[in-house]
């Protein structure tokens, strides 16, 4: 009784907020992304509170849009990217008819294609000023360090980890999340967007390398706690991910030379660590029993695939369809192939994954020519999806409720981010002293 009523108190404070701030609650979205772990019904139909926080935020913007609409015979609404968006979501309409459980695709389309698309129009519209991009920044970050300091505990052994992970070996910390890879999925595009700005931030010419992290305090505590989030839940897709961001970035920054020194060291520092060895050799020679399942879905993955080639199976489809496909030998369920391109292309088509190809081409391309505005920004925002990218080669961070909000923040940062050409002031190097104010 007592937790219902606080949920009920937060939603409420959650829509004055909405109604009053707009900017303030889409922070908040930002900020609590992890929510969509608190489930409840509302009647018959299933939700999270973080579906409600998107519902609250989309509900308030279109209001005021129709406000404005009535009041001065206009559309104020700033509709970007508008027919990427539609094939988005038409893929999506075509993925629910075919699947063979309507319900759970119809979920997914309004959890993982709506909703998100939904929240990135608010975004764009609604976020508009440097000031209010670096509160967005900040949420990202005071997001991280609250995932890294919950690992943390688990890992020191003050907070339990659950589902059995504890006893793994190594131990996979799950923070907030009711499992480690989700740990990962989230964190690994939002720490290359901080790495992109720590090591891309032009004040790098200044002062000492001690002068700058002192400076920089928020970013490097912001990359300290993600990164043990990421090694305390031994997510290794998330980490390669990182180094490939690494890479990316480096080409950048002006201490190239100084990041590839740091990166071979690591590379065979790892290598002359057994236990660190062994974890990377063991998915090359089918020892790890992770690295097999998934080797064996995904020749079940490319069986579905060449049975339906053209409009796969559908949204929430590969749990009902993966049982005819399967090998006998093995007995593992999943909600999809965990593997990025695989899962496009069997719950949304060949169609959904040639326009999520479309969505990715145009974001790097916004991105570059926002490399003149904010380097570190437009730099960190590439980053960001080249972790998303390479951890999709073994996992898949989109189809989850949060990583699909995140994927549309990014998106609508970048967007935003390229309006603002006209400024000289660059927005990168977020800090909690720098608060939006309350107006729009």
């Amino acid at each position: 009784m007592f937790e219902t009523s606080l949920l009920i108190l937060f939603i409420l404070l959650f829509l004055y907020i909405s109604w009053r701030m707009l900017d303030w609650a889409i922070v908040l979205v930002v900020l609590f992304l992890p929510v969509y772990v608190i489930r409840f019904s509302l009647g018959p139909v299933p939700s999270t509170l973080l579906e409600i926080m998107l519902g609250a935020v989309i509900v308030m913007w279109g209001l005021r849009v129709v406000r404005e609409r009535l009041r001065t015979k206009a559309c104020p609404a700033i509709i970007p990217w508008r027919w990427m968006l539609l094939a988005w979501v038409g893929a999506g309409v075509i993925a629910v008819i075919i699947s063979p459980d309507l319900r759970g695709a119809l979920g997914l389309w309004k959890a993982y294609l709506v909703e998100p698309t939904l929240f990135f129009l608010v975004f764009v519209n609604v976020i508009k000023t440097k000031k209010q991009i670096q509160m967005v920044l900040w949420a990202i970050g005071a997001s991280i360090v609250l995932i890294g300091f919950v690992a943390m505990l688990q890992y020191l052994g003050i907070v339990d980890i659950p589902g059995g992970y504890g006893l793994e070996v190594p131990a996979r910390a799950t923070s907030v999340f009711p499992f480690p890879t989700a740990v990962g999925k989230l964190l690994g595009p939002a720490l290359g967007l901080f790495l992109g700005l720590f090591l891309v931030d032009r004040r790098w010419r200044q002062g000492s390398l001690w002068q700058t992290v002192r400076e920089h305090t928020f970013v490097v505590g912001v990359l300290v706690f993600g990164l043990m989030a990421l090694l305390f839940s031994v997510s290794r897709g998330a980490l390669v991910g990182l180094l490939a961001a690494t890479v990316f970035i480096s080409f950048f920054s002006q201490w190239k030379k100084l990041i590839w020194a740091g990166l071979i060291v690591l590379v065979l520092g790892g290598l002359l660590v057994p236990q660190i060895r062994d974890n990377v050799t063991s998915v090359f020679d089918a020892s790890d029993v992770s690295a097999d399942v998934h080797r064996v879905m995904w020749k079940g993955a490319a069986r579905i695939i060449k049975d339906h080639p053209i409009v796969g199976t559908g949204l929430a489809s590969f749990p009902v369809v993966y049982a005819d496909y399967k090998e006998a030998s093995h007995t593992e369920f999943f909600p999809n192939p965990d593997q990025l391109i695989l899962s496009l292309w069997i719950e949304m088509g060949l169609l959904g994954l040639l326009v999520f190809a479309w969505i990715m081409i145009r974001y790097f391309q916004v991105a570059i020519r926002a490399l003149p505005i904010d380097r570190a920004l437009a730099v960190g925002l590439m980053a960001a999806m080249v972790v998303l990218l390479v951890h999709g080669m073994v996992d898949t961070p989109y189809f989850k409720n949060d990583l699909a909000v995140q994927f549309w923040t990014l998106a609508g940062i970048v967007v935003v981010v390229s309006r603002l050409g006209q400024s000289k002031a660059e927005i990168s190097s977020p800090q909690p002293k720098s608060l939006p104010t309350k107006k729009d």
